[in-house]
């Protein structure tokens, strides 16, 4: 059932009022106010549904109920119809403006009052139905995507707690809404210890439902073939294979897999690991092109293979740290000399990450993308 408050200090203009709507609008009740002080405290204790309001007005007037309703959350979707007597153009558009959902000028003829007052009250409620019942399914798709982005974000950080013989590994994760196209995956297996990181075009629920699919195919690749460029050629197969029924996605992704003290990458258009070490003189990019996946269905990729020494760290990040506010003024090149010094002196894989963080985006920035930001440091000890 409806509730309509009809607010009007003259009781003959209130009644009238009454009259009509009741014989003209079901499944509604109705309340009074005699002025605007009275029609807060009724807005304040009662569900309302619609308001019909007067302007003219002693103790408060109508400009002023509207401005305190509309300027309070709690209170703003209500939807107000202005019924004035007051006819000039500048006040209609006030009200307008101020949040009135409709105006109408009084008096009215019995015909318009029988006709205009019931359909504009009718139009005005259905529009408020559906504007509840779009925010409680725009509320339940939000509650349900931050619960799928927590477990994400636990999915991500999950390595944080996690020990490996050898290893030391942090994960800086930063989504810029609640889902994200970045993922970070290590796997041991046969021996080895393969990782990815990819960034899937976007940050929404279908990049986050890719990620999550990309995730499956590498771990299950992983287990088949022996080499990182082979891997990303399967990987890049089977996404063309899935003949999705949209425009196909790119995306970038870079494998590696560590075999005793030997790195083996591949990449498909990630940006440029770095490999820092305790030796200033032998930190440096790991160079290694490649299209990104979804590019072509026959794409090849090429590998390289580095030795490591101890305490020699991996550094990868996806693209979304380039979107920070400070990335124009960062030259890449010193950028990374200046990680290469940090590290030097600092070999600790988390403050390495906020420190490359710190490089590219301002405190409390607001993210344009989501970041990535890995620290993997082999140990031979």
């Amino acid at each position: 059932m409806y509730t309509i408050l009809v607010v009007d200090d003259t009781l003959f203009n209130r009644k009238l009022m009454l009259e009509v709507l009741e014989t003209k609008i079901d499944n509604a009740r109705y309340l009074q106010a005699e002025d605007g002080i009275e029609a807060i405290e009724i807005v304040k204790t009662n569900e309302v549904d619609l308001v019909i309001l007067d302007l003219m007005m002693p103790n408060k007037n109508g400009y002023e109920v509207l401005k305190e309703l509309k300027n309070n959350s709690l209170y703003s979707d209500i939807p107000i119809i202005v019924n004035s007597s007051v006819t000039d153009m500048d006040s209609i558009k006030q009200t307008l403006e101020m949040g009135a959902v409709d105006y109408f000028t009084k008096p009215l003829t019995p015909e318009q009052m029988e006709v205009i007052i019931p359909l504009k009250v009718n139009n005005t409620l259905k529009y408020h139905e559906q504007n509840r019942q779009l925010k409680m399914v725009s509320r339940n798709i939000n509650n349900e995507m931050k619960m799928a982005g927590a477990f994400q974000k636990a999915l991500m950080s999950m390595y944080e707690d996690k020990l490996y013989p050898g290893l030391d590994l942090y994960v800086y994760f930063k989504a810029c809404e609640h889902l994200s196209g970045d993922f970070f995956e290590l796997v041991e297996t046969g021996g080895n210890r393969w990782f990815i990181i990819a960034d899937i075009k976007g940050h929404g629920a279908a990049a986050a439902m890719m990620s999550f699919m990309v995730r499956k195919m590498f771990n299950n690749i992983i287990r088949q073939e022996s080499q990182p460029k082979d891997v990303l050629e399967k990987i890049n197969k089977a996404y063309h294979e899935l003949k999705i029924d949209t425009e196909l996605v790119f995306f970038s992704a870079f494998i590696g897999k560590i075999n005793g003290n030997e790195l083996t990458y591949s990449n498909a258009g990630h940006p440029h690991p770095a490999l820092l070490s305790l030796d200033i003189n032998k930190g440096r990019r790991l160079d290694c092109n490649g299209h990104f996946i979804g590019f072509m269905d026959d794409t090849t990729y090429t590998e390289e293979t580095v030795v490591l020494e101890d305490e020699d760290c991996i550094l990868l990040h996806t693209d979304g740290l380039y979107q920070g506010k400070q990335t124009p003024s960062v030259n890449l090149n010193r950028a990374l000399a200046n990680m290469i010094y940090s590290y030097s002196k600092n070999p600790s894989v988390k403050d390495l990450t906020c420190t490359v963080y710190g490089e590219y985006i301002m405190p409390d920035e607001e993210l344009q993308d989501d970041i990535t930001i890995v620290a993997l440091k082999y140990k031979n000890k």
